[in-house]
């Protein structure tokens, strides 16, 4: 707990004010004082403001997160590190994602600024994209690399799009006007929903 080194407003005209100990100060050497005991005090002389009797409530009341909860069980914690070890579709799999989630879930994972460039890309120029993207991907071994052309802006902006919402790492190469296209898995997975189609049901 951290210390507490401000007024606290109870009612009108009732105030409490933490009261200044001998030694609790913070050094300059680092060495910080034993802030949980200064608090439980404080919280005690609250109580006691308060009409609380602290024998008999639990002021400080502890809390076991979610968290320290799957620490403490072996069980959940073989579970969980068999899923973070997953892949990323296999993890869909396994929490039961259905298609709108999945869908979701890929567009985050297409940067902000391509996103708010793909309003400017028509849906047939992504759909063609993904055809090649995905011919060329499933004949790919693991960390094999595709180069795809991209003759204009919007070629490029849908080759990076398709490749990050299919969760392909992706490299653009400005000057020469070409879009690597990484397989950084053993195996990949087409979407449930192309991202073409996606587009166009949000319109």
């Amino acid at each position: 707990s951290s210390g507490i080194n401000a007024e606290w407003p109870l009612r009108p005209g009732k105030r409490v004010r933490r009261k200044k100990r001998p030694g609790n100060k913070l050094s300059h050497s680092g060495n910080i004082y034993n802030c949980k005991k200064s608090n439980d005090i404080f919280l005690k002389e609250l109580a006691s403001e308060l009409g609380i009797d602290p024998e008999l409530q639990d002021i400080t009341p502890s809390h076991n997160s979610p968290l320290s909860s799957l620490f403490g069980d072996p069980d959940k914690m073989k579970i969980w590190l068999v899923f973070i070890d997953s892949a990323e579709d296999v993890q869909d799999k396994m929490l039961s994602v259905g298609p709108e989630a999945e869908s979701k879930s890929r567009y985050k994972k297409i940067s902000k600024s391509i996103r708010a460039e793909l309003e400017n890309v028509s849906c047939k120029t992504i759909k063609q994209f993904e055809e090649d993207i995905y011919s060329v991907v499933s004949d790919m071994g693991y960390n094999s690399v595709a180069v795809m052309s991209a003759a204009t802006k919007a070629d490029r902006m849908a080759i990076v799009a398709v490749s990050q919402y299919s969760r392909l790492k992706c490299t653009s190469h400005l000057p020469i006007n070409v879009v690597e296209v990484e397989l950084k898995r053993k195996h990949f997975t087409k979407p449930s929903v192309p991202l073409s189609k996606l587009l166009l049901l949000r319109h």
